[in-house]
């Protein structure tokens, strides 16, 4: 199951859950063999940053401060009187300056290092990485942080950062420690939430390309309250964030992806194995707060564990789903099984 995902595979649902790796002047790796998923975001990297380097650095206006012997800019007239500066027949000045040291090349950076600092990673593809760092020698190192990501923002002129900062991030929420020599070490991507979120999104993305005749969105559904009643504590229900809705004019189907070792249980000894009883209750909640007309139906989609799911109930009139998604199988397999899936809408 999950921890046997060909690295081959986490390539394709990439692909879709970040678009632009499909896109003709970026990177194609199906066909490359990597031993572990950091190999596959370091190569990653190393091609997007070589197609990075010969479109040029995204530069930007910052402040610099510095002596000078004439005058640019403004003369920061404190620091000067306070240098002497003019004794030495010189001025502090401030001025603006265009420059390549901005946050998405200092995260680039940062992220180029970890991953050199990865003993596990594919000799060759450091060596590249060790290579390309000397192009960010005007870039300062900085102490990277989750917030950075958060300030990045994209326009049209630097839109083709966002598939290797995108990449930057996954491999700094994947850090677990920095030894004190400087080791990187690495969570475990395949069992950690981070492949959960792919999971969810690679879903969501290949129907939205692969359904053109079809609605796919991810919609928030209100709770059907009572509109006579005086609600007490209403902002602490929970949000009904759909991870998955097809939908035509006669029918819809809310799917949600559950990313878990097991989609059965036992809960007591000597019970059979059962299906995770929240999860029911989630999807059946979804389709009775969901104000489509037509026909309403849900699913839960699990990875494959120990066998395949194909389940399906009728629950007071709706009907209720459970499939489940090999993700240790050839990329055709798993393009088949999500057309099929989606067939019945």
């Amino acid at each position: 199951m999950a921890n046997e995902i060909p690295i081959r595979n986490i390539y394709y649902m990439l692909s879709y859950v970040y678009d632009v790796l499909k896109e003709g002047d970026n990177v194609h790796l199906s066909n490359e063999e990597f031993d572990n998923i950091y190999d596959l975001f370091g190569k990653i990297l190393v091609n997007g940053l070589n197609l990075l380097i010969k479109r040029g650095f995204n530069r930007e206006y910052i402040c610099v401060s510095d002596e000078l012997p004439v005058l640019r800019g403004k003369i920061a007239v404190n620091d000067t009187l306070k240098r002497q500066s003019f004794i030495l027949g010189k001025l502090s000045c401030e001025y603006d300056e265009l420059s390549p040291n901005v946050l998405f090349n200092q995260i680039i950076k940062a992220s180029i290092i970890t991953l050199i600092n990865y003993k596990e990673l594919d000799k060759q593809i450091k060596e590249q990485l060790i290579y390309i760092n000397r192009y960010f020698q005007e870039i300062e190192v900085i102490r990277l942080q989750k917030s950075h990501f958060s300030r990045i923002r994209y326009h049209r002129n630097n839109r083709f950062y966002k598939l290797i900062i995108d990449i930057c991030e996954l491999i700094y929420d994947e850090v677990l420690v920095a030894s004190q020599k400087g080791e990187t070490i690495f969570k475990d991507f395949i069992r950690d939430n981070r492949m959960a979120a792919l999971y969810e999104k690679f879903i969501l993305n290949f129907y939205k390309k692969e359904l053109s005749s079809i609605l796919v969105y991810s919609p928030i559904f209100q709770w059907e309250k009572d509109a006579d009643f005086e609600h007490i504590g209403e902002s602490f229900l929970p949000v009904m964030r759909t991870d998955i809705v097809l939908q035509n004019e006669k029918r819809q189907l809310i799917i949600d992806a559950k990313y878990y070792t097991n989609a059965l249980q036992i809960r007591n000894v000597g019970e059979t194995k059962k299906l995770i009883s929240g999860n029911l209750y989630q999807i059946y909640t979804y389709i009775n707060n969901s104000t489509f007309i037509g026909e309403k139906a849900g699913m839960l989609i699990y990875p494959v564990v120990d066998t395949e799911l194909d389940f399906v109930y009728s629950i007071q009139g709706k009907k209720i789903y459970v499939k489940t998604l090999n993700l240790n199988t050839r990329w055709e397999n798993i393009y088949g099984r999500l057309k099929e899936i989606a067939a019945g809408i």
